[in-house]
């Protein structure tokens, strides 16, 4: 699995206010409909949520922050307890 994250974001300026600005109303945290959101992209949940899904399953996944590998984490059982970048070091748990 590859996650890319898109940073072509709308950022409005508080020094030139914009009316039509997007607005984003999270009704269903569910839902995960790419086409819905502005770019297209994957939500941060979406990252979030793939990220753990893998190092549940005890694979190596991309990081959602950087791209580089997150590798899982151990507590003291045998099921990961969460995930960091070997680069940036980024921690999911």
């Amino acid at each position: 699995m590859t996650a890319t994250l898109s940073l072509d974001l709308f950022r409005p300026s508080i020094l030139d206010p914009v009316d039509d600005a997007p607005r984003f109303h999270h009704h269903d945290h569910h839902h995960h409909d790419a086409a819905a959101h502005p770019g297209g992209g994957l939500t941060l949940d979406d990252l979030v949520v793939g990220a753990w899904e893998g190092l549940s399953a005890h694979r190596t996944v991309a990081c959602p922050a950087c791209g580089a590998e997150m590798v899982p984490r151990y507590g003291a059982g045998p099921a990961p307890v969460g995930g960091r970048c070997t680069d940036c070091a980024t921690t999911l748990a």
